[in-house]
């Protein structure tokens, strides 16, 4: 605009962009996630009126093609690898530009995600996702894989990965499940801020909830072999649900917080703790908040066998968040195991070491699971698309 004028545009638009593109003068592209898809919309500046593009599964990079009226987008979903798309920004068809790994849905089988919702903390609406296991036959019954995400302000989508990639542990042979408590996006910004002081709260009470009515839902999961597993904000509810619930044969818990406050005086981002903790721990009242949401002061709750996996260029939790946790494990005499990595940080980027994390981790769920020897503590082995591989 020539004089600069600033305006606000679709302000009653009750989600957040990731990505802006302008189409013209007139139109701008929005990326977003709602509802465990990361969509592509367009808005009209003038009328703020806002359009989806793209509903379905989830848009990545997008770059405007030259002397048309189209979109080169990455684009992906829980069961198909990321490709390339053009995208037509007039109807929103979409058309495949690259097919980059053509032996999926032919000679490797990927689990088509279910939508599944259920009845949170004070009514509130949990969405997720439920992927079953190869060769899946609801006479039988399987082990449950509950996947907690980190974040927290973040989502489960409908998405690609090389981490914590879903149907992983479905091709394990687990019955895996992936949800969006209090804290995720995408459900409108009040439903994100819910989380904030409520790190123990209405999260784990939707989480718990939520695992009650899909095992009422779904009878061909076996309640007794239930494991959960978490990342960051997922490893801190790992070690909250470690205090607070016998539901789970094992846990797994990467990079996760074992002290608020002593991850409070070590992080690297002081704005996340003093946000949702409502202050620093030197302050008498935010330190209430600090102390009773923190996992270290339940660790004599602890008794489910857990393993612990952390990486030493971690700066949002430092290595001592895990050590702490392994340490208060093996001293009541709980069995865990602790997974170091070097060479990484807040998450396991470098191929080896990915292997490695997968392997040890579908071991220990594993070795908890199988019916011959629930509980035992001799290692098991795991099959992936019918491959028996060594933990």
């Amino acid at each position: 605009m020539e004089d600069k004028t600033t305006i606000d545009v679709a302000v009653d638009w009750d989600r957040s962009p990731s990505d802006l593109l302008w189409a013209d003068d007139n139109t701008l592209l929005a990326a977003y996630n709602e509802y465990g898809r990361n969509k592509l919309a367009k808005i009209d500046i003038a009328s703020g009126t806002v359009t989806p593009i793209v509903e379905e599964h989830s848009v990545g990079s997008m770059q405007h093609v030259p002397l048309s009226n189209g979109l080169l987008i990455s684009y992906s979903a829980l069961d198909s690898p990321t490709d390339l798309y053009k995208v037509s920004i007039d109807d929103g068809s979409i058309k495949r530009v690259t097919q980059l790994n053509p032996q999926f849905g032919s000679s490797v089988f990927l689990s088509a995600p279910e939508d599944v919702e259920f009845e949170g903390a004070e009514g509130s609406s949990i969405h997720g996702f439920l992927l079953r296991p190869p060769n899946f036959d609801a006479s039988q019954t399987y082990p449950l894989a509950y996947v907690i995400h980190g974040g927290p302000q973040s989502s489960f989508t409908d998405a690609w990965s090389t981490r914590w990639n879903l149907n992983i542990f479905a091709a394990a042979g687990f019955v895996t499940v992936a949800l969006d408590f209090e804290g995720s996006t995408g459900y409108g910004q009040n439903f994100t801020d819910a989380i904030r002081n409520q790190w123990g709260g209405k999260p784990f009470e939707s989480l718990m909830k939520s695992l009650d009515q899909l095992l009422d839902s779904h009878p061909y999961i076996d309640r007794n072999r239930l494991t959960a597993l978490g990342a960051s904000y997922g490893g801190y509810q790992i070690n909250w649900i470690n205090a607070h619930s016998t539901a789970f044969k094992a846990l797994v818990n990467h990079d996760g917080m074992f002290s608020t406050v002593s991850t409070y005086y070590s992080t690297d981002e002081l704005y996340f703790p003093e946000t949702e903790f409502e202050g620093v721990p030197f302050d008498e009242q935010a330190r209430q908040n600090y102390e009773k949401w923190s996992p270290e002061r339940n660790v004599h709750k602890w008794k489910t066998p857990t393993l612990v996996i952390h990486s030493e260029k971690d700066y949002r939790l430092v290595v001592s968040e895990g050590l702490s946790t392994f340490t208060a494990l093996r001293r009541q005499g709980v069995p865990a195991r602790f997974l170091y990595f070097p060479d990484e940080n807040h998450w396991v980027l470098k191929p080896a070491n990915s292997l490695r994390w997968h392997h040890e981790v579908l071991g220990w769920i594993t070795q908890w699971t199988r019916k011959d020897t629930i509980g035992g503590s001799q290692s098991q082995k795991f099959v992936v698309q019918g491959e028996h591989l060594n933990q």
